[in-house]
């Protein structure tokens, strides 16, 4: 089953006490565990089979606190698959009763996973919101661009966080209101080439293209280069068009 992952909990954990909470203003941070799977169609498979994985997927799920989102790619370079599946829960102890779940026995969403697509990368992450999304939960459809990062040699990860942390504070102060989370990487990267990914969520394409021109006129590429210099650097966003299978982690 392709939600098979196990100790997520203890990878919070791990990264709860490996992080720096500097940039923690109520107490340590606050992770949730996202699975990312990199997938292509089997042969004579196509979305529409997919989609059909997802009715069974969501009547299964019920109303457990979990969201799932796919993710087809837009602008990016050398990334060759169909689409990226994004699952989240609220947190470790729901997840784990989600994987077992999962460890009880066949599904139907299970079974027409495996009959429709193929994952030949499933990453796990621990994320934390530094500017949350509003009170709606957010949209069925939006765009999500994913950018990585590296902090700097003599910073710590707090200081890099708490460096976006104030970008984040600057840029809503002035206009902005995109939603941004960090992905640490948790299980199934490896030997990964970056310290943390952000990721920023718009409602849209045209709330996409408004945050480009607002970070235009506002010249707030010199606020960020200001805040960020020295500590942290990421490169050039992927960007992706998301929709909404599932959220039951929206407010009601």
């Amino acid at each position: 089953m392709k939600r098979l992952l196990l100790a997520a909990v203890t990878a919070a954990c791990t990264l709860s006490m490996g992080i720096s909470t500097s940039f923690a203003q109520d107490g340590p941070p606050q992770f949730q565990p996202v699975e990312m799977w990199v997938c292509q169609f089997n042969d004579g498979k196509d979305q529409g089979d997919m989609d059909n994985v997802y009715e069974d997927l969501v009547e299964e799920t019920g109303d457990s606190a979990y969201a799932a989102f796919q993710l087809n790619a837009y602008f990016r370079v050398n990334q060759e698959f169909d689409f990226i599946y994004l699952g989240a829960w609220a947190d470790g102890s729901t997840m784990g009763s989600g994987i077992g779940a999962d460890m009880a026995g066949d599904s139907d969403s299970s079974e027409g996973w495996d009959e429709t697509v193929t994952c030949p990368a499933s990453l796990m992450y621990a994320s934390t919101w530094i500017n949350p999304p509003g009170d709606s939960g957010g949209p069925e459809d939006f765009i999500l661009t994913i950018a990585d990062c590296n902090v700097a040699h003599g910073s710590s990860n707090g200081q890099a966080i708490g460096a976006l942390q104030r970008y984040s504070d600057y840029a809503k102060a002035n206009g902005s209101d995109v939603a941004t989370a960090v992905w640490f990487p948790a299980f199934g990267g490896g030997n990964t080439e970056f310290d943390f990914k952000v990721a920023n969520v718009y409602s849209g394409p045209q709330h996409f293209g408004d945050s480009m021109q607002w970070f235009t006129e506002n010249q707030a590429y010199i606020a960020r280069g200001n805040i960020t210099e020295g500590i942290v650097s990421c490169d050039s966003p992927r960007v992706y068009s998301g929709s909404t299978i599932m959220n039951n982690l929206q407010p009601n």
